[in-house]
């Protein structure tokens, strides 16, 4: 099943599979290709394992402001499935047009029972973030986002129920905002003291409404790293 996506609004001046990655893969991935049109500057097909994700990415993300000035828009393609590519043209950032995805390591939808630990939240201004190093401080995850040009409000950490790794919840001026965070900070490695490879970090929307009731919710945001907790240990050892 395919679904085309479209940047309106010129957010994404630099064309990226990876800000696409980073966005589509809290909904779907059990097959994932990218292919960028030519022809239709800003927009995307991308190529999913069935038709129940297109239709959650439809529902879930169509019309989603980004940014300042930027909308994505998602919509149902003609096609049933997206053919190679052998000889792509270069985007801006000279990476080929086309590209698949089907074996990332950050595939939250690998297999069938990791698809299924996935709760599937709407967007939100807050974002839950976990696999991140246990002695992170809420400065130093604010200055990376600050870094990546998408200045957080306020971050809360989750008390530590393992030393492996931290999380918490991170709180943006608006969902706009959370969305291009996730676009640019959704697998981000992240140095931690005394380890050998980075972290890799994992941002989702949050079903928290506001910060103050963060502390209730860290119980349920913490099904999802439990849940996920087998994958952790492969995550930082990317």
């Amino acid at each position: 099943m395919v679904m085309r996506y479209s940047d309106y609004g010129n957010c994404f001046s630099n064309y990226s599979f990876e800000l696409i990655l980073r966005y589509c893969c809290l909904l779907l991935f059990l097959s994932l290709q990218i292919k960028f049109l030519k022809t239709k500057e800003g927009t995307a097909m991308v190529q999913m394992g069935d038709s129940v994700a297109v239709e959650r990415c439809v529902q879930h993300l169509n019309n989603i402001p980004i940014g300042t000035n930027g909308k994505i828009q998602i919509a149902f393609s003609k096609q049933n499935f997206l053919s190679e590519v052998i000889n792509p043209f270069l985007l801006p950032d000279h990476t080929p047009s086309f590209k698949e995805y089907t074996g990332s390591k950050n595939n939250r939808f690998l297999s069938p029972a990791q698809a299924s630990k996935n709760r599937i939240q709407p967007p939100s201004k807050i974002l839950h973030f976990f696999n991140t190093p246990p002695g992170l401080t809420e400065d130093q995850l604010i200055g990376i986002f600050n870094i990546k040009e998408v200045p957080a409000t306020s971050v809360r950490l989750f008390p530590l129920k393992t030393e492996r790794s931290s999380s918490g919840l991170i709180e943006f001026p608006n969902i706009a905002q959370a969305v291009l965070a996730i676009m640019k900070c959704n697998h981000l490695p992240i140095e931690g003291k005394g380890t050998k490879f980075p972290f890799i970090m994992k941002l989702c929307f949050s079903s928290s409404k506001c910060m103050n009731g963060a502390w209730n919710n860290a119980t349920n945001e913490g099904m999802i790293e439990k849940e996920n907790d087998a994958d952790i240990k492969g995550d930082v050892y990317n």
